[in-house]
């Protein structure tokens, strides 16, 4: 469930309210460049709980920090966040910028995601961005008439309310359908604090062979649907290339033949502006074993295809510990990166996001600054060597998107406490591992 506010908010409301010192409103020159609107939205909900999202974009002249305050409705509170320093005296909130994501220039738009405490949550109406009042959702703020309206010239009302702005698509959108909601569901006490990290941080949705043609289809018109409909961006991941992980852990795909056809079929179900991870490992494989095809030229085909129906689409380029920039860069040319947005790093792996950003911006700088988007799902202790399972992983940061330079943002591709193997204590890939899902919630920095 994902509510919206779209009420229109007065400079005097906000003032009565105490958000606003009227002292600073007479203080402000009359040729301050200052504006701002905030999208406030609650993605799901449970008992006492609810996940939301704050997006807030600068209309004004550019900042170097930001800091906004609201007023949570009574019986609700902020009880974590991610991508800002939140803390909460009474009802009024203070979200801060941390250190990554404090610059703003005019029209740019940053996001950050919280966990909040209450029951049937409700989004607060009134924001301030800088000390300077906001829109809520696009709906401007109306300032005091310096002068009375003369009543004998009356200004008559629009005769066709305004239609509601479409949503900011920057938030990502939170798929319930997986298993780690399904085992916090199920979970209770300390366990299901810690899963709640996972099961309510969005992630992306895997999608392969194991579904008929026509399941695909479908399953990608739901998830794409659902997320348009919310004013969210869909993550997936394609992953049916034949001769697929070269019969590791991983293994399968579809036959040479049917690739083509498998592509289609995702495109077909495509509704909206999702990201798509294209392929985790195929090309860092190339050439590893038999059972290929034209694979650089498969990869082209998809990246094509599921461009042309509306994907944003990152070809999967492996993770800095495998092989150089120079090489990925490459194989890259060869498959059709042209046709996409960018590449991905890291998926399933535990590499720095450190690391892969500067892995991932020598790439960029070889193919004409294509973007990229890194897997931080498992990597908030880097990495020990082992790619299987490995004991003491943390968590990493939680996804967000960027609104400039060649690092798109950080997505959870590889979904927490989903086995990477039969290895070191695990089940089959893929397949839920409680243990392993609760040591990676435990040790978060978050």
């Amino acid at each position: 469930m994902r509510q919206r506010t779209t009420s229109l908010l007065t400079t005097a409301a906000l003032v009565g309210a105490g958000l606003i010192p009227a002292a600073l409103l007479t203080a402000a020159p009359a040729h301050a460049a200052a504006g701002c609107t905030v999208d406030y939205s609650i993605a799901s909900q449970w008992p006492g709980g609810f996940q939301g999202a704050v997006t807030v974009t600068n209309t004004g002249d550019p900042i170097n920090s930001w800091e906004i305050t609201w007023n949570e409705p009574a019986g609700q509170s902020i009880a974590q966040a991610w991508n800002a320093t939140v803390s909460q005296t009474g009802n009024t909130v203070t979200a801060g910028n941390v250190s990554w994501n404090g610059a703003l220039g005019t029209n740019g738009s940053t996001s950050f995601g919280f966990i909040g405490q209450g029951s049937s949550p409700t989004a607060p109406t009134a924001f301030t961005l800088n000390g300077v009042a906001c829109s809520v959702d696009g709906s401007p703020v109306t300032p005091p008439d310096p002068e009375p309206t003369d009543p004998t010239d009356p200004v008559d009302p629009d005769p066709d309310p305004t239609d509601e702005p479409a949503p900011n698509p920057s938030a990502l959108f939170l798929d319930t359908d997986t298993q780690a909601y399904e085992a916090w569901q199920a979970a209770s006490g300390s366990d299901k604090d810690l899963l709640a990290k996972i099961a309510l941080t969005p992630a992306a949705r895997w999608i392969g062979d194991w579904d008929s043609n026509s399941e695909v289809t479908e399953k990608v018109r739901q998830l794409t649907t659902d997320a348009h409909e919310a004013g969210k961006k869909a993550a997936f991941v394609a992953y049916a290339i034949p001769g697929r992980d070269c019969g590791n852990h991983s293994s399968g795909g579809v036959a040479t033949s049917e690739y083509a056809n498998w592509i289609n079929a995702v495109a077909q179900g495509i509704v909206g502006n999702p990201l798509i991870v294209l392929e985790p490992d195929a090309l860092p494989q190339l050439g590893d074993c038999d059972g290929q095809g034209d694979r650089a030229g498969y990869l082209a085909y998809a990246a094509q295809t599921l461009t042309n129906a509306g994907a944003e689409v990152y070809i999967d380029a492996g993770n800095s510990g495998w092989k150089t920039a120079e090489v990925m860069a490459e194989r890259l040319q060869q498959a059709g990166i042209e046709h996409a947005a960018g590449f991905s790093l890291n998926v399933s792996n535990y590499h720095t996001t450190a690391d892969s950003v500067a892995y991932g911006q020598r790439i960029s700088d070889l193919i004409g600054g294509k973007k990229f988007v890194v897997d931080t799902s498992r990597n908030g202790n880097g990495s020990n060597g082992e790619w299987c399972n490995p004991s003491g992983r943390a968590l990493g940061e939680q996804p967000s998107l960027n609104a400039s330079g060649a690092h798109r943002g950080n997505l959870w591709i590889k979904l927490p406490g989903e086995s990477d193997g039969s290895c070191n204590g695990g089940p089959a890939a893929g397949q839920w591992w409680q243990a392993g899902a609760l040591e990676l919630a435990r040790n978060a920095k978050w």
